[in-house]
């Protein structure tokens, strides 16, 4: 039982409720006398019957005035007694708002922002509009009549989103930044703190923890107490998933605090062939891309563990990406060439002659406010104009249709956008350099990979002249991240790059 309830007023609610889910203390009555009786049976056990005084000594999270035609007087009769007016609610209110619901107290919300506070928590993801349920329908919360002594309110610079799956209200724009219909529309986004806030079954808190993990820092999990999900909770492995874990009393609930501890950081700097490199980060990991089972040049390769290295003569620096995708498990991870980095620069042109490379803190930072950093668009015209009079029309027609078609049979919701990046947006990412956090990483690659693999399948490589046609499949796959990005809510940073 996780709240322990009154129930004012001896109305039809009081019997026809099962109350199975609350420790019930009490039945309150405005007043006692020789006809009222001492005692009720609710639950298969006897309850007492009590006044208002002796009610105001009891223990309990909530009054609930089961007496709907008498609730004004009763409402005021309890709170003439100097009980706390936002533990006295409605028979409607419970069975709409607290029973399977969000449950909001205002002592926890005042907690929950002072976590926000000291932990300078910037960008939160509402996941059940907790705030929308608070003392205001605006982002002040502090100053409450009898609650005075409550002097946080929602910071008006934190990025606060929420999702709202059954509906919208235009009022909740005073709360939140904005407010999304599903939870897939950012999923790739990253957050400082995600709330989960509605009492769930176990299986929908590991459905939550699974769908979104990588893309917060905190989340905090509230939890019916002594319930089967909280033992359940209280016993996963943690420290497995890089999660710090720490159980927190609330009012009438358990809240479990999750901490994502995993913050390591690879840029894997692709090679095909001898270059003398600068000095750079140790952050930095030079890679032989189509090693291939050769001696090489002395640079570990793209050949070990799960690898498509014999590839690399039509997929370019595609084998290597596969690699790290299969290989690598940094939570940060990033590309650059062997003659081109990324430089920690104002992004006024895609190309910079500065070798202030990037370090590990400074990528850090940047992805504080940002969910991947790419090269500033190349402002070259078009895709497809560039393919045309790269590799002859013909040619790049044959092989756009080839794509197109195996799009249509993989990700056919994907076939709007990649005529568009190819025909009609005039710039691009190029040159596959991206630094994101892994879970956008893995979501890339799921959906890249699929689509050249099968590409390559379609396409007769013996029937190819030499390059730059052989490399028709990287290219194309090059061209595929704009189309990607095209249809998710990433936000970018984009900065120039040095090419030595």
């Amino acid at each position: 039982m996780s709240r322990k309830i009154a129930l004012f007023g001896l109305g039809d609610e009081l019997y026809n409720d099962a109350w199975s889910q609350e420790t019930i203390v009490a039945v309150g009555t405005p007043a006692t006398d020789g006809t009222t009786p001492k005692t009720v049976e609710l639950n298969g056990q006897t309850v007492p019957v009590v006044n208002v005084a002796q009610l105001r000594q009891l223990d309990f999270d909530f009054i609930i005035i089961t007496d709907s035609a008498q609730f004004n007087n009763i409402y005021i009769t309890c709170a003439q007694a100097q009980i706390s007016q936002f533990k006295i609610i409605s028979y409607d209110t419970y069975i709409h708002h607290i029973r399977g619901k969000v449950e909001y107290n205002v002592d926890d919300e005042q907690y929950l922002l002072k976590l926000i506070r000291d932990r300078n928590i910037n960008r939160v993801l509402d996941m059940d509009l907790y705030f929308a349920d608070g003392v205001s329908t605006t982002r002040n919360r502090s100053n409450y009549a009898e609650l005075n002594t409550y002097g946080l309110s929602i910071p008006k610079d934190l990025e606060l989103i929420g999702i709202s799956g059954k509906g919208y209200w235009p009022i909740w724009d005073n709360i939140y930044s904005r407010i999304y219909h599903k939870l897939y529309s950012i999923l790739l986004q990253h957050f400082d703190l995600l709330l989960i806030m509605k009492i769930r079954p176990l299986e929908e808190y590991i459905q939550l923890i699974n769908t979104t993990y990588g893309s917060w820092k905190y989340a905090l999990i509230q939890v019916e107490q002594d319930s089967s999900a909280e033992a359940a909770l209280k016993n996963l492995d943690y420290q497995g998933l890089n999660l710090n874990a720490s159980w927190i009393p609330a009012q009438n609930t358990s809240w479990l605090l999750l901490e994502y501890d995993k913050q390591d950081t690879e840029l894997y700097v692709i090679c095909h062939k001898s270059y003398e490199l600068p000095k750079l980060p140790p952050i930095y990991h030079p890679i032989h891309a189509g090693k291939n089972g050769t001696g090489g040049f002395g640079l570990p390769g793209d050949d070990t563990g799960e690898n498509i290295s014999f590839l690399n003569p039509y997929l370019n620096e595609l084998t290597a990406i596969y690699w790290m995708w299969k290989n690598t498990t940094s939570e940060i991870i990033g590309t650059a060439h062997y003659h081109r980095f990324f430089v920690n620069e104002q992004a006024n042109s895609y190309i910079s002659d500065s070798r202030n490379f990037l370090d590990e803190t400074t990528i850090h930072k940047l992805l504080e406010s940002h969910d991947i950093i790419l090269r500033r668009s190349i402002p070259y015209g078009n895709t497809e104009d560039c393919f045309r009079k790269f590799m002859g029309y013909d040619f790049y027609e044959a092989a756009k249709n080839i794509f197109r078609q195996v799009i249509k049979d993989i990700a056919p919701e994907y076939d709007d956008a990649f005529l568009f990046a190819l025909s009609r947006h005039n710039s691009g990412h190029a040159f596959n350099m991206f630094i994101t956090r892994r879970h956008v990483f893995d979501a890339y690659c799921s959906w890249l990979f699929p689509i050249v693999l099968e590409a390559a399948n379609r396409i007769d490589f013996t029937q190819l002249p030499n390059p730059p046609h052989s490399r028709i499949i990287g290219f194309m796959g090059e061209a595929l991240l704009m189309p990607w990005l095209m249809k998710q809510r990433l936000r970018i940073k984009e900065l120039p790059v040095a090419e030595l």
